[in-house]
């Protein structure tokens, strides 16, 4: 059975990142070049959470605190990120469309039923959370429907196969068709040369979710063995061999979706930027995830994904 496109958009993906092992351990996150923010700036937000907020509480009693630093180092990455990828774009964001966007951007119902965003949330102004959604809003709205991807991908069930097959593919891209095809799963079969062309979506949602899929928005020549999302379990060997121009549908109206839609779309749209500007945080927090764009724990990082560039044949 082959499986859908909307099924490789909703792949969560979990990939190991660099720690900033040889950096300032006084230094909780570097961006590039910028030191964003020190482990007392973040001990800071997470005291003041502690002091204020009942589910900062809820999660103190659960020794959970851990989990709490790591959401607001990502959230400090992220606000990072976008306000590089607004002056590379050269967006303005009007101050008081900030204002007046507070109560809709902000809180429980700007969290799409994250309790736990909420949480992080909290320990920032809420402008600043406001500010970085309107431009991720924005960068989505730009992005949707724009490009074309042409990618092969395979589906192994286990991940040191994943693994495996992503290094050959990487090593051999020419062979990425016959390498994916031997894949031993009769349930789901390669999928190869295939394109995802916004202009033949068949409804905004299905828009959406491609766009807003890292897998779609990993840079070109990427190759990357993941878990697959679901209840199906198993993993994706996903190479992305092209992306072309694209126009949306017509008559596609990206202002008629919900705006945390295309938030979602906006962010995905940082994962490059995010590779090339290279995100460290001190590792007491975890390691970067370059494609979910989270500070992960070490736990996780440990059953990570792969991602790896392809080689370029010698001329």
């Amino acid at each position: 059975m082959r499986r859908s496109i909307g099924m490789l958009a909703a792949t969560t993906l979990l990939v190991a990142g660099c720690s900033a092992g040889q950096g300032d351990p006084k230094v909780a996150l570097t961006v590039g070049d910028v030191t964003v923010s020190t482990v007392e700036q973040v001990q800071q937000k997470l005291n003041d959470l502690l002091a204020t907020n009942k589910a900062a509480q809820d999660q103190a009693r659960q020794r959970k605190l851990d989990v709490v630093s790591r959401g607001i180092v990502t959230q400090q990455a992220l606000n990072q990120l976008t306000a590089d990828a607004v002056k590379k774009s050269g967006i303005t964001i009007d101050e008081q469309l900030v204002e007046q966007s507070v109560p809709s951007l902000t809180g429980p119902q700007a969290t799409q039923g994250d309790p736990f965003q909420s949480i992080v949330d909290a320990a920032f102004p809420a402008k600043d959370i406001t500010r970085t959604r309107l431009a991720l809003i924005e960068l989505g709205g730009r992005a949707v429907g724009r490009s074309a991807v042409t990618f092969d991908a395979a589906f192994p069930q286990k991940l040191e196969d994943a693994q495996a097959l992503a290094k050959k593919v990487a090593e051999n891209p020419a062979k990425s068709a016959e390498l994916m095809q031997a894949v031993p799963n009769p349930a789901q079969e390669a999928i190869i040369g295939q394109t995802q062309d916004p202009a033949k979506a068949r409804d905004p949602q299905s828009l959406m979710q491609a766009a807003s899929s890292p897998l779609f928005n990993l840079p070109t020549g990427t190759v990357t063995a993941t878990r697959l999302g679901g209840e199906t379990g198993g993993y994706v060997v996903f190479y992305l061999k092209s992306k072309q121009p694209a126009q949306p549908p017509q008559g596609f109206d990206p202002t008629s979706v919900d705006p945390l839609q295309l938030a979602q779309v906006g962010q995905a749209q940082l994962v490059s930027l995010a590779q090339q500007t290279g995100i460290h945080p001190n590792p007491r927090y975890g390691s970067w995830d370059p494609v979910t764009l989270k500070v992960v724990s070490g736990e996780e990082a440990a059953a990570a994904s792969t991602v790896l560039q392809v080689k370029t044949p010698k001329p």
